[in-house]
């Protein structure tokens, strides 16, 4: 059996087993996108049906539904065989042709661009303001740009070095951006991940084999973890009278890119050649999630979670280490270790939030950020991290304050000063940001940790972008 009919029968199983309505739409755009693209293949020799079934294999995963799947499965067949959009909308439906217009007109197929060529692929705002418009009426048509750039880079060793970095960098320009608006973790956290092994890729190899090294020696006690937690769960549930709504208990672990970022927290280290295998179990690198099939809220799963834990954790070998917060999702969890030592970052969910916290929130969207985009299109853009790396795009000439606006309403009110790219000196909040900087927000607060509104209405002439000045004229209207 060829490779892609395995993915494809994968695919078809796990939908069968869920129980999908309209397969057969799926077996459709299957066998459609199989035929246009027969007689292509991808640069490393692969057939090319491969590319959009693994694309497709990420998004089924996902528990996306089968206009995404289609979608996925379809997204390459208008730019490189001739099929069209309209032809789409009359086999298929409006959704799935409006999720592959969008994708089709900013991806272009690198595999057929020369090295002399390659640079007038990257015409990065006008082929991004397509997918910004037509992904503000169909957001799903930035799962099927993060599937598909997903995919690319983990095939993108048959690139000379120079198109990888190409294509990192545009990536953490553009889609980076999407990706922190919507707040989709599984995206955030694997995209980047790609990009960080492929700019380090030439002291990668010590790193990985640490890595894998330590989660591969771990498997049997994380096995061990799981099959114990479940058991003391389900009972202590009974014995307490409470429904047993458990879902599921998975254990995964960090990325690479995240391993790296919490140990570099704490140790001296400025390169990942430094990272030293004692390291990995001081450090809470492992994610524990337990998700329940029921719609308490977090603090009432918080509230069990703790009362479950102090009364079991002698009979599982578990301790309460700590406690922090995933700042990209802003996602509370706790710190624990294993009696072997391992530690644990603990996550609660009902399964409805933990969809919303792996793949994003789909309803509700701030999509300010396109209309800025949009508009600013034939202006020079930079690209800025937040202190964990999150990348934020803004005009050119933004300041410290912009960029605060920009993270939190309050941030803007509430900023003093910041320290840019890990300098020990205080930048002032009418500072310029230049393109890469990395930033690192002090705000006032009172006693109570709130953030307290400082601002002054000179403030309106250190805001360059026009949703801070907004904020700003609007606040001292009112007051």
């Amino acid at each position: 059996m060829e490779k892609y009919e395995i993915i494809y029968n994968d695919i078809l199983n796990d939908l069968e087993q869920k129980h999908t309505a309209d397969i057969g739409l799926f077996t459709k755009a299957y066998n459609l996108a199989k035929e246009l693209h027969k007689n292509q293949k991808r640069k490393g020799g692969d057939p090319y049906i491969i590319h959009p079934l693994e694309v497709t294999a990420i998004l089924a995963k996902l528990d996306f539904g089968i206009n995404v799947l289609c979608a996925g499965l379809l997204h390459d067949t208008v730019e490189d065989c001739g099929y069209t959009i309209k032809q789409m909308r009359e086999d298929f439906n409006q959704s799935i042709a409006q999720i592959v217009d969008a994708v089709t007109a900013i991806e272009l197929d690198f595999d057929k661009y020369s090295e002399l060529d390659f640079p007038k692929f990257i015409e990065e705002a006008q082929t991004y303001k397509k997918l910004m418009s037509i992904g503000k009426e169909n957001l799903f048509a930035f799962y099927i740009k993060f599937a598909d750039r997903l995919n690319n880079l983990k095939t993108i060793e048959c690139f000379p070095k120079y198109k990888q970095l190409a294509k990192v960098k545009e990536t953490e320009k553009w889609l980076m951006p999407f990706i922190y608006i919507l707040k989709t973790t599984w995206f955030y956290k694997n995209i980047s991940n790609m990009c960080f092994k492929i700019i380090n890729q030439d002291d990668m190899l010590s790193y990985a084999k640490i890595y894998d090294k330590y989660f591969t020696y771990n498997k049997h006690n994380f096995d061990e973890l799981k099959d114990n937690l479940t058991y003391a769960l389900t009972r202590y549930l009974k014995k307490t009278k409470q429904s047993n709504d458990l879902h599921k208990i998975s254990i995964k672990p960090c990325t690479e890119l995240e391993t790296y970022n919490i140990i570099k927290e704490v140790m001296d280290v400025k390169n990942i050649k430094d990272i030293k295998q004692s390291y990995l179990n001081k450090f809470p690198i492992t994610k524990l999630y337990i998700t329940f099939n029921n719609s308490s809220t977090q603090r009432e799963l918080n509230d069990l979670l703790f009362k479950f834990l102090t009364t079991e954790k002698n009979a599982l070998g578990i301790k309460i280490t700590g406690y922090d917060i995933d700042t990209f999702c802003n996602q509370n969890y706790l710190v624990i270790s294993d009696k072997y030592r391992n530690k644990y970052q603990l996550y609660i969910f009902n399964l409805k939030d933990y969809l919303t916290y792996r793949n994003g929130a789909l309803d509700g969207v701030d999509l300010s950020f396109v209309d800025d985009v949009t508009d600013e299109v034939s202006k020079a853009y930079i690209t800025v991290k937040t202190r964990s790396d999150q990348p934020i795009i803004l005009p050119e000439g933004s300041t410290i304050l912009d960029f605060a606006f920009k993270i939190h309403k309050d941030f803007g009110f509430g900023v003093k000063y910041a320290y840019l790219n890990d300098s020990p000196s205080k930048s002032p909040i009418y500072t310029r940001l230049s393109d890469g900087d990395k930033i690192n927000l002090v705000l006032d607060k009172d006693d109570s940790g709130n953030v307290k509104n400082i601002a002054q209405i000179r403030w309106i002439m250190y805001a360059k972008t026009e949703s801070a000045q907004k904020k700003l004229v609007r606040y001292f209207e009112s007051i």
